[in-house]
């Protein structure tokens, strides 16, 4: 297993330029990415289908190599808490 981007080390100019680039993202700041809400469905769809996240996340450029490991496990736990809410209707 690869170790992956080092914890709150910030994006460099030439790491944000490629993020934004990307169908997934729509911005990057030196500390955050804006997901595109199309990649955020698209991620929910494909780990209901069982899809283990980091493969969904590399598929769209955008592994732990690049972005942490951690950063995929925190959004897939904040988007799959407000999918629950907007079922639950709140």
């Amino acid at each position: 297993m690869t170790m992956g981007r080092p914890r709150n080390k910030p994006f460099s100019p030439s790491e944000r330029r490629y993020l934004c680039r990307l169908d997934a993202v729509d911005s990057c700041t030196q500390t955050r990415i804006t997901w595109n809400k199309y990649f955020i469905r698209h991620v929910e769809h494909e780990l209901e289908s069982g899809a283990r996240p980091v493969d969904v996340f590399r598929s769209a450029g955008v592994g732990p190599e690049i972005i942490g490991s951690k950063r995929v496990e925190r959004c897939v736990a904040r988007w799959r808490k407000e999918a629950e809410k907007e079922r639950d209707g709140q």
